[in-house]
């Protein structure tokens, strides 16, 4: 039985429903960008009557949204958001399926060990999230490229989307590690977007703030646009805090799910 095959197989659809909805907000967003770019005094003269609490939080004051770029960079954070709760859902239910749909027993007595069962399973979620975000990046690089109107700095650009991919792998590990310790999880939907939009409204607080450790709870600080943007770079330190917490996470669910119970028909 291959299991990586049949995991790819049940999870394509998904998959591509949505991927589809990440390039059409892209879209979306950036077809607004012209006539925001002509009347952009009068855009930002309705920002600045926000308070400065609310325009931190909501990440426009470190960035220029009459340049292409910027106000990419503003609607990024609404990509992030639902590329997140696909991940998190993806991470949750890769492992959880059998035990909600109670065929555990059938893939368990096949003569594979449980190690196996999850290489394959994180294999194809990974499949997915790579298929995902060459699609998202090479589409989404097209869409803005076809915006600009003067230079546009590529690499800026190709580093920004590619944060995608490393806030998701944090969401992926966060959802299989729950997927273990929670017992019995009867949808995987509500336990995401709790999830989700927690981490999401710590990074709403640590930019009203301006607290440097709260960025530490929630990844989606890890990769400040803003700071991308002007340094064309990543902050180092986040980067392995990142890293540091997905290789825990994942060693953990390996280690949880080679002792846990797996409950019986």
């Amino acid at each position: 039985m291959n299991i990586f095959a049949q995991e790819l197989k049940m999870s394509a659809i998904s998959m591509i429903y949505w991927t589809t909805a990440l390039i059409l907000l892209v879209f979306v967003f950036m077809f607004m960008y012209p006539p925001i770019s002509k009347d952009i005094a009068v855009f930002e003269s309705i920002l600045n009557n926000f308070p400065i609490s609310l325009r931190r939080a909501l990440g426009i004051t470190t960035l220029d949204l009459s340049e292409v770029l910027g106000f990419y960079g503003f609607i990024f954070v609404y990509i992030l958001l639902i590329g997140s709760v696909y991940a998190m859902k993806s991470g949750i239910s890769v492992l959880s399926e059998e035990i909600r749909s109670k065929t555990a027993d059938f893939l368990l007595v096949k003569p594979v060990s449980r190690s196996t069962i999850v290489n394959a399973k994180i294999l194809s979620v990974l499949t997915n999230l790579g298929i995902q975000n060459i699609l998202f990046i090479t589409l989404s690089c097209l869409i803005v490229n076809a915006y600009k109107q003067d230079s546009l700095d590529a690499a800026a650009l190709v580093l920004i989307n590619a944060s995608l991919i490393q806030v998701q792998l944090f969401f992926v590990a966060l959802g299989l590690f729950l997927s273990v310790v929670i017992k019995k999880i009867k949808t995987v939907l509500p336990i995401t977007l709790g999830v989700v939009f927690a981490f999401f409204v710590i990074q709403l607080l640590n930019q009203s703030l301006d607290d440097p450790k709260l960025a530490y709870i929630t990844p989606f600080a890890y990769f400040d646009v803003g700071q991308i943007i002007q340094n064309s770079s990543y902050d180092f330190s986040f980067l392995v805090t990142n890293f540091v917490i997905i290789t825990v996470l994942t060693v953990l669910t390996y280690l949880i799910y080679q002792r846990q119970d797996i409950p019986s028909l």
